[in-house]
């Protein structure tokens, strides 16, 4: 399950870091395209939106394999440890639960209704960026599964306050 979980780290910790990486040059380009060549670049804008919903879907999946998404804990933090486990192993299996229910049968039925519709400028298939809902839910269920083994091993690293800090952006 450790070499599973690392395997995908690295596969989508990549994949995020060159999708950021390819936005922040689109982005460069489009501001040197409009404010020093005077000539406005008319595809940078939609790639960027596109970008933006891959990489936020794509982080989501992430952000729950490292089980540093946002999360409320008053209520843990109010019951007795028993009950804290058993509210611990609630969060992965309602990921589980709506990434199989909602993520993915939805983001396909987006695919196939948006199958024949292109971007504007581009003229990239809709169905691409739809793509990122299943992906990404995929992605969340693998991950949850992952997490809801670890809870019942009790071998799950939580993450500690330097990454919760990290990913809140503080």
């Amino acid at each position: 399950m450790t070499k599973l979980r690392r395997l995908l780290d690295l596969m989508l910790g990549a994949v995020l870091a060159l999708l950021l990486g390819a936005m922040v040059v689109v982005l460069a380009w489009q501001v040197i395209s409009r404010y020093l060549l005077s000539a406005p670049s008319v595809s940078s804008e939609e790639i960027l939106r596109m970008s933006v919903v891959w990489l936020s879907l794509l982080g989501a999946a992430y952000s729950c394999g490292k089980g540093t998404h946002m999360s409320i804990t008053m209520l843990r933090d109010m019951v007795p440890v028993p009950a804290q486990r058993f509210l611990d192993l609630l969060v992965p299996l309602s990921f589980i639960i709506f990434a199989l229910g909602v993520m993915i049968p939805g983001g396909l039925h987006a695919m196939q209704i948006a199958g024949g519709q292109t971007t504007a400028v581009i003229r990239l298939p809709m169905a691409w960026i739809y793509a990122a809902l299943p992906t990404s839910g995929v992605l969340i269920a693998c991950y949850s599964i992952l997490n809801l083994i670890d809870l019942l091993r009790d071998n799950r690293d939580k993450p500690d306050m330097e990454e919760k800090l990290v990913a809140a952006g503080d």
